[in-house]
């Protein structure tokens, strides 16, 4: 996929590689950025962003977990948004397949993949990752794989259960960070022929 100043959006979502792609779809300095996913499965984490964020919905319905917010979930269909304030950690559980559109800050800043103990709801693990850096999806990747490798990072220290690793079978946030790097040197090449 690649950023453009207009598309269609449901058809583009076409080619989203796995769930939350999160592909930026607009120019670069785009404020905020929409960024395209299509969602099949779970979301692993909990996201949270020092900066403000907006979820809409195009195709599908989900459920948006808001851990601590009031009320602390709630139900996404077409046409829906969700107001995510900085800092809340938020997670998409898709009940049907669904095309959403994530609007965040540029450049994103910092951001966490947080998972949270379903029987207690205390922190379980959190990696943070400055997504101005470098792909926001080079990070989530990283996050997961270090909560994998590591039973300790996976047991709750509140009450000791024990959560599953995290599922990344409809993930491809390697291939999305790899396009989005070779985007990036194609357009930093292109800028300097240009003077």
């Amino acid at each position: 996929m690649e950023r453009k100043k207009m598309m269609h959006l449901l058809k583009e979502a076409e080619t989203c590689l796995g769930s939350y792609d999160e592909f930026p779809t607009m120019p670069v300095g785009t404020d905020p950025m929409p960024c395209l996913s299509r969602n099949r499965v779970a979301q692993p984490f909990f996201l949270v962003s020092e900066h403000d964020q907006v979820l809409l919905s195009l195709s599908g319905k989900s459920r948006i977990e808001l851990p601590g917010a009031s009320p602390d979930a709630t139900e996404m269909e077409v046409g829906d948004a969700v107001y995510v304030p900085a800092g809340q950690p938020s997670r998409v559980v898709p009940v049907t397949e669904t095309v959403q559109l994530r609007f965040k800050a540029e450049p994103a800043g910092w951001e966490a993949a947080l998972w949270l103990c379903a029987q207690c709801g205390a922190e379980v693990f959190r990696q943070e990752l400055d997504a101005s850096a470098a792909p926001a999806q080079e990070g989530y990747w990283k996050a997961c794989q270090d909560f994998n490798a590591d039973a300790s990072r996976r047991r709750c220290r509140g009450c000791g259960a024990l959560h599953p690793s995290a599922d990344l079978n409809d993930i491809r946030w390697n291939d999305v960070a790899a396009g989005l790097r070779v985007e990036d040197a194609s357009r930093q090449t292109r800028s300097a022929a240009l003077g």
